[in-house]
């Protein structure tokens, strides 16, 4: 494995450590010890996405999670992940599983057994580069 494949699983395993924190691109770069500009062109060689798109596909999949092993308010699953609002949490979920949140939970809720991590989420993305 070379240098930059480390770095990046390390940087993606400290995203899933702080995935229900505030992650903007500025704090991650920071962290990661890298211009914000360098490290976006890095994540991308290494992974083919921009790096704030995989943050925000990581937060709505995280989200699934609690949506769909409780009966949180959705404002309150929007703030617990990062987003500024209820608004913005529901447009952006239904960009990603075509249902807004609370359809969502309607219609999945008590079909699918427990989901207990993202990669049980891979088949209800209906964009997910890896489930094709």
């Amino acid at each position: 494995m070379d240098m930059h494949a480390a770095f990046m699983q390390q940087l993606m395993l400290w995203i899933e450590d702080n995935i229900e924190q505030k992650l903007i691109l500025e704090t991650v770069a920071r962290r990661a010890g890298y211009s914000q500009w360098h490290l976006q062109r890095l994540f991308r060689s290494y992974t083919g996405v921009a790096l704030g798109t995989y943050i925000r596909e990581r937060k709505l999949t995280a989200s699934v999670i609690a949506l769909l092993n409780s009966n949180t308010p959705l404002m309150d699953i929007a703030i617990k992940y990062g987003f500024d609002s209820q608004q913005t949490y529901c447009r952006t979920f239904r960009r990603m599983f075509d249902l807004p949140p609370g359809a969502f939970r309607r219609k999945y809720q008590h079909t699918l057994p427990d989901i207990d991590g993202p990669a049980s989420l891979l088949f209800l993305h209906p964009q997910s580069r890896l489930a094709a």
